[in-house]
């Protein structure tokens, strides 16, 4: 490890070991053979800034700053030095560059624009100028950047000091609309900086090799879990720069499809929900993904963890994300329901009391459903205080009579398999449901925020879901064959009929749209 100590400032670069290629792991396999690898979104156009500890050289760029990098992973490529000095490349933002931008193996080898910042100068003078008051913000110099990566972890010696920095690192994300994607220890021993901030994507690796865990007290917010998902490599360091590259890849997608798209899909708060709504959830290799959601009782359904102790919301899976972003915005209503497909995302303003509801038709047995809120807290402009807005995500059944109902407890027997159906944490600013085996039907995707929350008069979230297709279950009978004895038994239900083993489509009807669902089943077509 290369490690930096000066005086009560102790910093750390996550080092890097051998990886095997990882492109399947991420999904940019899949995402090439769905649309092509010619349309596949690789950052270009985004400008990205590299945050590094310095070497024993006092070299923390990736590559030279020539034109023409000696480097053949960096062609064409520039890199700015923020922090000055005469520069060879450090062997470390060598290694995180090229996993994030590299023309060799980046999965945003497009960004050909780095700001390069060397930590010690970052965090003070040369960016966001920690411990010298509100009268010192951060700097906006730096133009269209719109993500910062820092595969660093450490502490500036005190909690005081080190809510300074998390501070002023949200409210640049807030103020400036950037992403900071941020990387957690290798191993198992925490560092508060910078993950224990808010408005950042705190992300660990594949195999669960990290320092994950709840936030601990004394720090703002303490109890909030960490990390927010994983990426597939083998360091924390690569796997936050994978992270980086994913996001770069999605911003790409936002402005070549403006108009198909919006504007709002490179909002910070956006970009963080749709990579944890369309993560691959798996545990760490060979474990299941969880986020301790009641089985049984009346409180079936409920977590107040929002996602998995080690691997966040998974494995990053940046086919997912693309398919899911491309589903466009969706407004939520107000009141009553807004309908919208199985994928997409939406950016709504809430003020305490508020909600914003969804309505999906699903016509079949839905895998995998998956749905994430985020949003920032609120740092004021002296960095001395904030403000954090409380949210609740639920999904809800409609009935044959068109009546909203719960699907808490004995209610969701019989409509989902297993997972959450509401997310109610008190400390996290992200809500999360993952549901497996959702049954054929009509549901509401509801995001609340209670009357009388003190979180800020009117607070940004950022919405994503995302669904595997449904497939139709004729086999009502579950013997294993569609036959006469499930024709009989949809004869029997037919009409209007809740919850109906022989409404195969879910529309709350045994009618002629499942007896030809089933019909063809029976017959193979």
């Amino acid at each position: 490890m290369i490690k930096c100590c000066l005086t009560s400032l102790c910093l750390t670069t996550i080092a890097a070991v051998a990886h095997a290629d990882y492109q399947d792991w991420c999904g940019w396999t899949d995402l090439a053979a769905r649309i092509g690898s010619e349309n596949v979104p690789n950052g270009e156009g985004v400008i990205l800034g590299q945050v590094e500890t310095a070497d024993e050289n006092g070299y923390y760029l990736a590559f030279d700053t020539s034109a023409d990098p000696a480097d053949p992973n960096f062609s064409g490529k520039w890199v700015q030095r923020r922090s000055g000095g005469t520069q060879n490349p450090s062997s470390h933002a060598t290694m995180v560059g090229g996993m994030c931008y590299g023309l060799e193996q980046g999965l945003a080898n497009g960004i050909m624009f780095i700001n390069g910042y060397e930590l010690i100068n970052w965090i003070g003078t040369g960016y966001m100028h920690t411990g010298q008051g509100g009268n010192s913000p951060p700097e906006d110099v730096i133009g269209a950047q719109k993500i910062w990566n820092n595969s660093w972890v450490g502490t500036l010696g005190s909690t005081s000091s080190d809510h300074d920095l998390l501070r002023r690192l949200d409210w640049v994300v807030s103020r400036d609309d950037v992403v900071a994607v941020v990387g957690l220890n290798n191993g198992t021993q925490q560092q508060p900086l910078p993950s224990y901030g808010f408005n950042s994507i705190a992300v660990g690796c594949r195999d669960g090799d990290h320092a994950s865990g709840d936030v601990p007290a004394p720090y703002e917010g303490s109890g909030r879990m960490r990390p927010d998902l994983v990426a597939p490599l083998f360091t924390t360091s690569e796997s936050t720069a994978t992270v980086s590259a994913a996001v770069a890849m999605l911003v790409e997608q936002v402005r070549d499809a403006a108009n198909a798209l919006h504007a709002d899909g490179e909002r910070p708060e956006v970009i963080k929900a749709v990579l944890m709504a369309s993560a691959t959830h798996n545990g760490i290799i060979g474990e299941t993904w969880s986020n301790d959601a009641a089985v049984d009782g009346t409180d079936r359904g409920i977590t107040v963890r929002p996602i998995d102790a080690t691997v966040g919301a998974g494995h990053v899976n940046v086919d997912q994300a693309h398919l899911l972003m491309s589903g466009g915005k969706q407004t939520g209503a107000a009141s009553g329901t807004s309908a919208a497909s199985l994928a997409g995302w939406s950016l709504e303003t809430l003020s305490p009391g508020e909600q914003r509801s969804w309505l999906f038709a699903s016509e079949g047995v839905t895998d995998a459903f998956s749905a994430v809120i985020t949003w920032n807290r609120t740092v004021n402009n002296s960095f001395t205080t904030y403000t954090l807005a409380n949210f609740g995500l639920e999904l809800l059944r409609i009935t044959s009579q068109g009546e909203e109902t719960t699907l808490i407890g004995s209610r969701g027997i019989g409509v989902f398999d297993g997972g959450n159906i509401a997310s109610r944490s008190d400390v996290d600013n992200a809500e999360h449901l993952y549901i497996t085996g959702l049954h054929a039907g009509r549901y509401i995707l509801r995001a609340t925020r209670p009357a009388g929350d003190s979180g800020g008069s009117s607070i940004d979230i950022g919405v994503a879901w995302i669904a595997t297709d449904p497939v139709p279950d004729a086999d009502i009978d579950d013997d294993d064959t569609v036959a006469v004895l499930d024709l009989l038994t949809l004869l029997a239900q037919w009409g209007e009929c809740d919850l109906c083993e022989a409404d195969i489509e879910g529309s709350g009807l045994v009618d002629a749209i499942d007896l030809q669902l089933l019909l063809d089943a029976w017959l193979g077509l």
